[in-house]
């Protein structure tokens, strides 16, 4: 159980500074403007799928409720 806490948190410091870098990315800026001068909406999914489970159980993928908030700031909608 402990490994599970230290890779969780790890993972979840991981996946802030992969979204991170891409926010602040020239590529990603330059994306955006694009998009914001031709009023065109577009779906951006910056979400990084890292797992591995030592115990041999079926992984799962979830959005975090933090994934929720990144992907509500950036003006993306979900179901």
């Amino acid at each position: 159980m402990e490994i599970e806490k230290r890779l969780a948190k790890h993972l979840k410091r991981l996946n802030r500074a992969i979204r991170k870098i891409v926010a602040q990315a020239p590529e990603f800026a330059e994306l955006r403007k694009m998009l914001r001068e031709e009023q065109v909406e577009l779906a951006i999914y910056v979400v990084p799928l890292i797992g591995g489970n030592p115990s041999g159980e079926a992984m799962r993928f979830e959005l975090t409720d933090e994934d929720r908030s990144f992907l509500r700031q950036a003006g993306i909608r979900f179901e």
